[in-house]
């Protein structure tokens, strides 16, 4: 290890749920509520999905889609609400306004306003990240490979996904953002960063790192 190397630290993430007493029982309701829903509601369905569900192939990607999908019965609406990358916007108020964009659209050309049956309505959450050491620290790439086998998926989750967020100019994940920095593997960076994560599961992403790390070593 060169003296200049820095230690990667793993941190863990506990989520606490607050919701807001909201609920949508059909879409223009949810349209209403969503309108005037604070950032950090629209994060919370969003981009902290992927630890609430660890999502396998064949669900969809954000708490949005999948109540249009399995509850809203409309496949056509959660396939809309799902084919866009919210990490793709700088802002949760610009993603706000492409969620806006996309249900005001899909509603034009519906006949009727979808409802759905009791207890299936949509409940508006937020949600606060508590971030704690995880008391696990790596100085090459090799033991960080091992630890990737070994940490909870809320730490994978705030260190590939969430973390991209916590800080407005950070636009990679903290793991390719350490490695470029302390051993300066261009190609093994790309790679990381070319993962579509938003679209995997968290075994998925996983499973991905770890797979690009052995052709590395």
């Amino acid at each position: 290890m060169s003296e200049k190397t820095k230690i990667f630290k793993f941190y863990d993430t506990i989520v606490l749920l607050s919701p807001t007493g909201q609920k949508a029982s059909n879409l223009k309701e949810f349209l209403n509520i969503l309108e005037q829903s604070e950032d950090k509601v629209i994060f919370h369905h969003l981009y902290q999905s992927h630890i609430k569900y660890y999502l396998k192939v064949g669900e969809f990607p954000n708490d949005f889609a999948n109540w249009a999908a399995y509850d809203l019965e409309d496949m056509a609406l959660a396939e809309k609400l799902a084919n866009f990358d919210p990490y793709d916007f700088k802002t949760v108020a610009q993603v706000k306004e492409k969620l806006i964009e996309i249900i005001e659209e899909h509603m034009w050309d519906l006949p009727t306003i979808p409802w759905v049956r009791s207890g299936s309505e949509f409940c508006f959450s937020s949600a606060t990240s508590i971030v704690l050491p995880l008391g696990i620290n790596t100085s090459t790439l090799k033991e960080f490979k091992k630890a990737l086998n070994i940490i909870p998926d809320s730490s994978l989750y705030f260190h590939f996904c969430e973390a991209r967020k916590i800080k407005k100019e950070k636009e990679h994940d903290d793991f390719s953002l350490w490695i470029e920095n302390n051993f300066g593997k261009k190609e093994l960076v790309r790679k990381i960063r070319e993962i579509d994560f938003y679209f995997f599961s968290l075994e998925e992403i996983r499973k991905k790192l770890i797979d690009i790390l052995e052709d590395e070593l």
